[in-house]
């Protein structure tokens, strides 16, 4: 990594409407491979699928998913860069050694996060059910729970596509990156649930599509927040600092 390379000097506070903004360039993206995206998309839940069904199944999943989320996003650049991508792009990640301790180290935390985390919710679960919530546990709650969420949804990306390789300054860059971009973040949430409320006259069958599109419009967000630009297949990376490509 370069010495003058700064992660936190490239985050780009974008306006509330680049949310909309994404959300269509992730529609663009979409048709190009409607079916790759499905099929990716739909591994990766039953992977969850299958994890919530045992203890041991569960702690595999949270080392595998970072690899998995990788793949997703290798695969989403591979299509922006015009390349031939195919399913077998998602396990690509797991061979390749360089971000493998990383990986591990960012699922281990967590792991170790989402326990308590989990122990709070039934406990508020509990209480919801013998109608005595506690709305300051309910608040703490909600601040954890979104502070947790902002530390690790672009950890992956972070990881992957930048020179950080460190774990902590790409959880305080995903952090930040959030922190900056709050409102069009939000608005991003909330235009991904109108789109699922869409789905709901057609038994969710809808949802195959909606998936797949707020994963790669949640990936374009990250490209748009840290300048990334994916150049074509035989593209240099540039000595700029300031652009950086996948």
């Amino acid at each position: 990594m370069r010495e003058h390379f700064s992660l936190l000097a490239i985050i780009r506070q974008r306006p509330a409407l680049a949310a909309v903004a994404w959300i269509k360039q992730g529609w663009r993206l979409f048709v190009q491979a409607p079916w790759l995206w499905i099929q990716l998309l739909a591994f990766t839940l039953l992977v969850n699928l299958l994890a919530s069904m045992h203890p041991l199944l569960t702690v595999a999943a949270f080392f595998l998913n970072p690899f998995l989320t990788a793949g997703l996003y290798k695969s989403m650049a591979g299509v922006q860069r015009g390349e031939s991508v195919g399913f077998a792009w998602l396990f690509k990640p797991l061979q390749e050694p360089v971000y493998r301790q990383v990986f591990l180290q960012l699922a281990a935390l967590n792991l170790l996060i989402a326990i308590p985390l989990s122990l709070m919710g039934q406990h508020l679960l509990v209480q919801l059910s013998e109608q005595s919530l506690d709305l300051v546990q309910v608040l703490l709650f909600v601040a954890a729970y979104g502070l947790v969420w902002m530390m690790f949804s672009y950890a992956v990306a972070i990881l992957y596509f930048l020179p950080e390789k460190r774990l902590l300054p790409a959880l305080q860059a995903s952090l930040m990156a959030c922190w900056k971009n709050i409102v069009p973040l939000l608005l991003f949430a909330l235009l991904a649930f109108a789109l699922a409320l869409v789905t709901i006259p057609t038994m969710l069958l809808g949802m195959v599509i909606v998936m797949p599109l707020i994963s790669i419009a949640f990936f374009i967000s990250f490209q748009d927040i840290f300048l990334v630009e994916p150049g074509p297949p035989s593209q240099q990376p540039p000595e700029d600092p300031d652009v950086l490509e996948v």
